[in-house]
């Protein structure tokens, strides 16, 4: 009998042998051995290239500012008239270099590609890469270009007619083209750096980087658009002609002081020559605007910044200043002209600090005047001189005349061959950075260059200006009152508040005028009696702008809000106020400007984050310019 016991059947199937089980996990334990020594030898590897190039980067950085003095001294030994270094072969410029690549060829291959795609620690091994490839490039590819233009510039010397040779500067263009490339790129890839992904350890100096090659990049794209512009604006492709403004800083206006004197000078190849010099009597007045005006511009500045000369720089911004003035001339002398540029007194004697005096031959009826035939200017009275001492003597048509022959006397001596351009160039790049010099060309292209630069003055539509603060003032009397205004403009507090940033500046205004002014001056300087105000008085109007699309600036006087004209121009909130001083007073202004949505990212392309630029109206005592730094807020 078979008896079922419920017991399962055993396995027929042989058992694995005891060595081949051993033998898989010996395998397993090797390969995860092999595995961690790879990544061991990978990480070493690693370290390594990441210390040769921080080493490298090290010694890169003690470079520096052997390589930034040596550009500065070559400028200072050019503008000294010595004989300059040639700053593409310094040798602090080519160690720089080479540890750079040092440090580029330390962070490339497969290692580093794999490690900047590892989590936790791959963001900032790619920054790493990222770094040192920027670096890099700025020293192959920018720094040589800069000191290459640098160079050029230094070289740039007299040809034998007396003009200047403009060779050197033409030969730096090409270069300056692939530098503005090279350093556009290297700012893309520092774009794709997320900082809030990398180690607490690398953000300060990559952020860092970033601003400094931000900063370079303003620098390089300066001297590209020199290096393509000032050779044809000389003259280098054929004969040019312009319209030089005299500013009368003794009759404020928005832009400058009134235009008193106008000169017609023609460049070719380098030569400067003065044609004449005119009044603004001979221009105008016309009985309509010579060209149409925006409806903003007709608002602000009325009908007559198109019908007088004297009032084209009622509004701050030199391009629609430069182009009433053009036609205007065209029409008034039938001369067409291939760009306008402005100037001041105070530009003038900063040109006379590297000249040397200036006797100036002065004209008939100025001679007649005076009772003598010449007078000598030095950059220590020549404010004077023109702005006041020459009232005293000369009615205010003649005087104007004398500020003309003035101009045209220190022009041609400025650009004679006694005259190095590297002093040249130095008085004009501190007036330049007073906004005492503007430059306008009729041809777009050149134009659209120059929009943005120093020299332009684009404030109504530039994107460089749409988050500068403007302070501007104008002249209420008819005389010359404002020579005898003392001005002082700073920034005295930025902070962030819930709305974003906001701004607070303190204008200072005193009058210098004698306490008898109303009968020591002549009347077409005090003012006319039997006016709201008394001769002698000043009397400004004080307009505060905001950046495009801010709110509204607020303005305190002496600690008490002050009301005022409010209105918006270009999109700018205005707010324009109206003080009087009599002889001996002052007074200081409290302006409170909101900052515009997006100032921190620079989102429209205005002023860098971190910066804040101040326009104003460039008076005898104070330039046209505050650039400082402020908080990013947001």
């Amino acid at each position: 009998m078979t008896v079922d016991t419920g017991a399962a059947p055993a396995s027929t199937e042989p058992a694995a042998p005891a060595p081949r089980r051993r033998r898989a996990v010996r395998w397993v334990l090797l390969g995860t051995v092999a595995a961690l020594l790879v990544v061991a030898v990978c990480a070493v590897l690693l370290v390594r290239d990441a210390l040769a190039a921080r080493g490298a980067l090290t010694r890169a950085a003690a470079e520096v500012p052997s390589v930034a003095e040596e550009l500065r001294a070559g400028a200072r030994s050019e503008a000294d008239g010595g004989a300059p270094a040639t700053l593409a072969s310094s040798p602090a410029l080519a160690e720089l270099r080479a540890q750079t690549t040092i440090a580029r060829e330390a962070t490339d291959g497969p290692l580093w590609w794999l490690a900047a795609r590892l989590p936790v620690v791959g963001p900032s091994a790619g920054a790493a890469v990222d770094v040192a490839v920027v670096l890099d490039d700025v020293t192959d590819d920018v720094l040589p270009a800069l000191a290459d233009l640098a160079d050029a510039v230094a070289a740039t010397g007299r040809t034998p007619d007396g003009g200047l040779d403009l060779a050197p500067l033409r030969s730096a263009a090409p270069g300056m083209v692939a530098a503005r490339a090279s350093i556009d790129a290297s700012r893309a890839r520092l774009d794709t750096v997320d900082p809030e992904a990398l180690l607490p350890q690398l953000v300060d100096p990559v952020t860092s980087l970033r601003d400094r090659v931000d900063e370079l990049a303003g620098a390089v794209a300066t001297g590209d658009r020199a290096a393509a512009l000032a050779p044809a604006m000389l003259g280098a492709d054929g004969p040019r002609t312009y319209l030089v403004l005299g500013m009368n800083s003794a009759e404020l206006r928005p832009g400058g002081g009134i235009p008193g004197a106008l000169i017609l000078v023609r460049v070719d190849d380098g030569r400067v020559e003065v044609v004449r010099q005119v009044g603004s009597s001979e221009v105008g007045p016309f009985r309509s605007p010579v060209l149409p005006l925006s409806a903003d511009d007709e608002d602000a500045y009325t009908g007559r910044l198109g019908t007088f000369v004297q009032d084209v720089t009622a509004t701050p911004d030199f391009p629609t200043s430069a182009t009433l003035a053009a036609e205007m001339w065209a029409r008034a002398q039938g001369e067409q002209v291939d760009g306008v540029l402005a100037t001041d007194p105070v530009a003038l004697s900063h040109l006379l600090a590297e000249t040397g005096p200036v006797r100036v031959p002065v004209s008939r009826p100025v001679a007649e005047a005076l009772g003598r035939d010449s007078v000598e200017l030095t950059a220590e009275n020549a404010v004077d001189v023109l702005l006041r001492r020459v009232y005293d003597v000369l009615d205010p048509e003649t005087a104007d005349r004398f500020f003309a022959d003035a101009a045209a006397a220190v022009l041609a001596r400025a650009t004679s061959e006694s005259v190095s351009p590297g002093a040249l160039l130095s008085g004009l790049q501190r007036a330049a950075g007073e906004h005492r010099v503007r430059v306008w060309s009729a041809d777009p292209a050149e134009e659209a260059r120059l929009e943005g630069t120093l020299i332009a003055g684009s404030y109504a539509a530039a994107p460089r200006a749409a988050d500068a603060v403007g302070v501007f003032l104008g002249d209420h009397v008819a005389g010359k009152m404002s020579a005898y205004l003392e001005s002082s403009l700073q920034v005295v507090d930025s902070e962030c508040t819930a709305g974003g940033r906001v701004d607070t500046l303190e204008l200072t205004l005193a009058s210098t005028a004698p306490a008898d002014a109303a009968t020591s001056l002549p009347w077409y300087v005090a003012g006319l009696p039997g006016r709201a105000r008394p001769p002698g008085t000043l009397s400004l109007a004080v307009t505060v702008a905001g950046p495009r699309d801010a709110e509204a600036p607020r303005v305190e006087r002496d600690g008490t809000a002050v009301g005022g004209e409010a209105r918006t121009t270009h999109g700018r909130p205005t707010q324009t106020v109206t003080v009087v001083l009599a002889p001996g007073e002052s007074t200081t202004l409290r302006l409170v400007v909101p900052a515009a949505p997006g100032t921190a990212t620079n989102d429209a392309g205005g002023t860098p984050p971190g910066r804040l630029e101040v326009w104003s109206t460039p008076t005898t005592t104070t330039g046209g310019l505050l650039d400082v730094e402020a908080p990013t807020c947001g």
